[in-house]
């Protein structure tokens, strides 16, 4: 499971981290579903969102994995 996704879980859902992130949950729902990452700038912003349960060194993994395929 990618760390965007994980974040969307432990926060309740894609609407709250679009909310605390101020873009539409519809950005939230393609960083999940067609890029697989959360854009670089919003990096450290969720991983605080989650209280460190999702590290910025996990989001950062998914932009890795992602530059792979």
């Amino acid at each position: 499971m990618s760390a965007i996704k994980r974040s969307t879980e432990i926060l309740g859902g894609q609407t709250p981290l679009a909310k605390l992130l101020g873009v539409s949950q519809s950005h939230v729902w393609n960083w999940i579903n067609r890029k697989h990452q959360a854009p670089a700038r919003y990096i450290r912003a969720i991983s605080k969102a989650t209280g460190g349960k999702v590290s910025v060194k996990e989001l950062l993994s998914d932009h890795e994995e992602n530059t792979t395929e």
